[in-house]
């Protein structure tokens, strides 16, 4: 009984025999002589001097710097809202700023999300401070207007 690997395959082509010595001008590190590489006058070379080339989706990987896609309105939702909770109550219109540019990238620029989402957070916590700052000075406000004259300073004549 023979064994199916010992049986020629139609569809693979024969190896061609490969020569017991090499040819003394051929380079050590050139293809055999029977070898497809060898025989092909459209194979490329196996090192290259030109660059390799990459698509704007690819990153290269020996430039780790490269800048991926645009991030603006996501930064931008970012610094308004960590300015906005700085300014404390005073920043209340910067957070209202950095929630909408926040939400707007969210929509946009999905791929930049802790950008957006911290403008957003960082938004909403601004506005928080922003009213509760509001309501208390106009609390203290009402507060001293409704006090009025009321015997803190007293007439002697």
């Amino acid at each position: 009984m023979s064994n199916p690997d010992d049986q020629p395959n139609s569809s693979v082509p024969p190896i061609p025999p490969v020569p017991n010595e090499p040819a003394a001008s051929a380079s050590p590190y050139a293809p055999p002589a029977g070898s497809p590489a060898a025989q092909s006058p459209q194979a490329a070379p196996a090192y290259s001097s030109a660059p390799p080339t990459y698509t704007p989706n690819q990153q290269n990987p020996y430039q780790p710097g490269v800048a991926g896609p645009p991030r603006g309105l996501s930064i931008t939702s970012m610094v308004l809202g960590i300015v906005g909770v700085l300014f404390g109550g005073f920043g209340l219109l910067i957070s209202i700023a950095a929630v909408i540019t926040g939400h707007m990238g969210q929509r946009r620029q999905p791929y930049a999300k802790p950008f957006w989402l911290t403008g957003i957070i960082t938004g909403y916590f601004g506005i928080l401070i922003g009213l509760v700052v509001t309501g208390l000075f106009i609390f203290l406000i009402v507060l001293g207007v409704s006090q009025g004259d009321s015997g803190y300073y007293t007439d002697y004549s």
